[in-house]
């Protein structure tokens, strides 16, 4: 549905036009209002519904995501939708695992607003031979004007380097994904908060983010991941997204 509304309206590359140009071409009522506790929702009423997106949202790439979230929610679930507030925990991809109706048309309104704002094949030209790393994720959201979060999840998709990604809210860790070539036993992590020696521990314990420049955060191999006690000091990277205001992070982790 997302790649046939950019045919429809003969867009090749989603950064030409904006995805709130797209909803009133479409001629679906938007509104920017203040919201509490959540980025968007689908107002519904006498037939007609209208898309509501909280006015306070600090980051272009955090907004987009959120129209085009609700976009994916109006096209495809209107006449179905259950009613919910669209916050951070929605909006970052929520656990594929968990198929209850709700989550699943997050899922689907997610899968939506990613293709519709940076589409698969557009994706796999921009990661094509590149190891993962947190600068090519900023470049890569800050080209097409998409979320980080969203970025990453893609990456795990359809990235050419293994990775495993941790979900974590409130100091306990939701749940994880990982891509398919990622060979390594997860620890038993879920529902407990992250590992000690991990990055997202120091933001949830004391505060701690990175500057840009040490995004990229050397931990042991043993941190997050069950391995042989020789092989428990070899040397893994953790990139952690965090978001303050929700008290979430998303931690990546990798070897190069």
């Amino acid at each position: 549905m997302a790649l046939k509304i950019l045919a429809d309206f003969g867009i090749d590359n989603p950064r030409d036009v904006s995805i709130e140009d797209i909803i009133y071409a479409l001629n679906i009522p938007l509104k920017y209002s203040k919201l509490t506790n959540c980025d968007g929702r689908i107002i519904h009423g006498d037939g007609k519904s209208l898309i509501v997106v909280n006015d306070n949202i600090g980051f272009e790439t955090r907004r987009n995501f959120t129209l085009a979230h609700e976009l994916g929610h109006y096209l495809m679930h209107r006449a179905d939708l259950i009613q919910h507030l669209d916050d951070s925990a929605s909006l970052a991809w929520f656990d594929t695992k968990n198929k209850t109706r709700i989550s699943q048309q997050e899922i689907e309104a997610n899968t939506f607003a990613a293709e519709i704002l940076l589409p698969s094949h557009l994706f796999k030209e921009e990661v094509f031979k590149q190891p993962f790393d947190p600068g090519l994720i900023r470049e890569i959201s800050d080209k097409y004007n998409v979320s980080r979060s969203s970025v990453i999840y893609r990456f795990i998709e359809m990235g050419n380097h293994p990775i495993c990604v941790f979900y974590s809210k409130d100091n306990k860790v939701n749940y994880w994904k990982r891509s398919q070539d990622f060979n390594f036993k997860i620890k038993e992590c879920t529902r407990i908060p992250p590992p000690d020696d991990s990055v997202a521990a120091e933001f949830f314990g004391n505060g701690t983010i990175y500057p840009l420049n040490e995004s990229k955060q050397e931990i042991s191999k043993s941190t997050w991941l069950e391995v042989k006690e020789e092989y428990a000091d070899d040397s893994f990277y953790e990139y952690c997204l965090v978001h303050s205001g929700t008290n979430l992070a998303i931690s990546v982790i990798w070897e190069d």
